[in-house]
């Protein structure tokens, strides 16, 4: 059959669709013909395809005809995102168009809370963490669901909020059969075995490799800006591997570019500066963004001219993802990376790997602090109690030891972090104080921030990491891409004012390996994870 042919017999399928979601492109991508006929079908999928490929239409708009089609109401899809900036970038970039064809469309995140429970959406974009909320608090919601899309699951798989996210989908399989699932990607190592970890009998959709990009290898930000200047490159997205490299690198940075074409985008800086960071990449003529991982996903941020790597990715999936954020426009991707003598030998190895599309294996080992987690989560949505045999059912649909589970549950009784009474279990005053304050759904490792406020402006800035010595000392420090000081401290934030002077980047979240829960696991368990 031929690619018109195809063309228009999906536009057929779409008649409530087409219009809204792919008329503005003319035709389909390749990835949208090859998966929109199983998603029609209800058939689950793992779908992987280059970066702004268009996953998400290919999956989203059939969804939306068979809910249009069915005339089915209440909750119909939950799409998983991995970060809540992606959540709301998703928002922004599907309420137009759903709203079109008279569907509706909201998030609910740690930034987006509330949703309209007497009018609840046909689509809700939320995160692990907020899927467990609300399978704890509004379990009958999911009755209606049709569908689960899971977005970017290569930042998720193989860690514990990954697991987490097996189990809850485990949990929502029980309230609601016949649920198709979407697992969507730009770059796997190995698309099965992971897709067999959230769904099972999913198709394998993979579209296209790498495209064709140019690597100038650079020492200093000064050749890179001799490059941008005779290349006519305006906009130039660099990416660091931590969040205090992207604080410090802007200082340099602007002492090359000038000031206010140079802003910072990473996950402890305020929600709305980071909107005003993508909108401004989006809109600017001239503009270099310093940024983490938050911009390696696919949040809309326009045609970028030029990726800058700062630092060797983590893996060849890693790096393929950020260079894949250029050349949209022109097909091609230009990079530049900065090297030393101790990482060049990295660099070569990721150019060799992703120029063949040769992706790591990555070893998966189940997360055990995930079971603490969600041993709690599920006798706080099951207050009256539940058997003992249904929670070891449960936990060992994902976790496969016996041993293991039963001494998970022995230690935790034990310890009087939840009670037994004969045969059933239940939350203890412990479980139940944390899911007072929400921090029950959240495996993520607390650590001890502050607000940082902007006084002059009175507006949030992020959150940084500060000792009772920072504060004593009060030394300047960078966040947002500017240096500020300390003024005074209220409760848990602190209020700050600009400076104009050269400082270190403040501390941000320290990450650690293991989950939040990690700590109530037996000392045995504990040597295994």
């Amino acid at each position: 059959m031929t690619d018109i042919n195809q063309q228009m017999q999906l536009k057929n399928k779409l008649k409530r669709t087409w219009s809204t979601f792919f008329l503005r492109f003319g035709r389909l991508r390749p990835v949208q013909i090859a998966a929109i006929p199983y998603v029609l079908e209800g058939k689950n999928a793992l779908i992987t395809a280059t970066t702004a490929g268009g996953k998400t239409e290919a999956v989203i708009a059939p969804l939306c005809e068979q809910i249009l089609n069915n005339k089915h109401s209440g909750l119909s899809i939950i799409y998983i995102s991995p970060t809540r900036a992606l959540a709301n970038d998703l928002l922004e970039r599907l309420k137009d168009p759903i709203n079109a064809i008279d569907m509706s469309i909201d998030t609910k995140t740690g930034d987006s809370p509330t949703i309209n429970w007497r009018n609840i959406p046909d689509i809700i974009i939320t995160t692990p963490e907020s899927l467990d909320s609300l399978l704890c608090r509004k379990p009958a919601i999911f009755s209606t669901l049709t569908s689960i899309v899971i977005d970017e699951i290569h930042i998720l798989d193989g860690t514990y909020r990954g697991d987490q996210l097996r189990f809850l989908l485990v949990r929502l399989y029980e309230i609601k059969k016949n649920i198709s699932t979407y697992i969507l990607s730009a770059t796997l190592s190995n698309p099965k075995q992971v897709a067999s970890r959230y769904a099972s009998n999913c198709e394998i959709i993979q579209i296209g490799g790498i495209r064709d990009f140019i690597l100038s290898y650079v020492q200093t930000l000064t050749e890179i800006k001799q490059f941008a200047t005779n290349e006519k490159i305006n906009k130039i997205l660099i990416f660091c591997n931590s969040r205090k490299k992207t604080e410090n690198l802007s200082s340099e940075v602007k002492k090359i570019w000038k000031p206010n074409e140079v802003v910072v985008h990473h996950g402890s800086l305020h929600k709305k500066h980071r909107l005003e960071v993508e909108k401004d990449i989006k809109q600017a003529k001239r503009i270099v963004c310093i940024s983490t991982m938050t911009l390696e996903l696919g949040i809309d941020i326009g045609d970028v001219d030029a990726v800058v790597l700062a630092d060797p990715p983590f893996d060849t999936a890693s790096f393929i993802q950020r260079i894949g954020r250029s050349g949209r426009r022109t097909g091609i991707i230009r990079v530049f990376a900065i090297y030393n003598p101790e990482n060049r030998e990295d660099y070569d190895y990721l150019v060799k790997t992703a120029q063949k599309n040769l992706l790591q294996e990555k070893h998966y080992q189940l997360d055990y602090s995930v079971l603490v987690q969600q041993i709690f989560s599920i006798l706080f949505a099951c207050q009256s109690g539940i058997s003992e045999s249904e929670l070891i059912r449960i936990l060992g649909s994902i976790c496969h030891s016996s041993k293991i589970i039963d001494n998970v549950i022995s230690h935790l009784i034990e310890n009087e972090l939840i009670k037994k009474s004969q045969d059933k279990i239940y939350a203890s005053e412990f479980v139940m104080n944390l899911a007072e304050r929400g921090a029950i759904h959240s495996n993520i490792p607390d650590s001890h921030s502050y607000v940082i406020v902007d006084s002059l402006r009175n507006r949030e800035l992020g959150e940084i990491m500060l000792t009772s010595d920072n504060l004593t000392t009060n030394k300047p420090f960078i966040i947002a891409g500017k240096t500020w000081i300390i003024e005074k401290q209220v409760k848990n934030k602190i209020f700050v004012r600009q400076i104009q002077t050269d400082a270190n980047s403040a501390q941000f979240k320290w990450t650690s390996q293991h989950g939040a829960y990690h700590r109530y696991l037996p000392d045995t368990i504990k040597k295994k994870d």
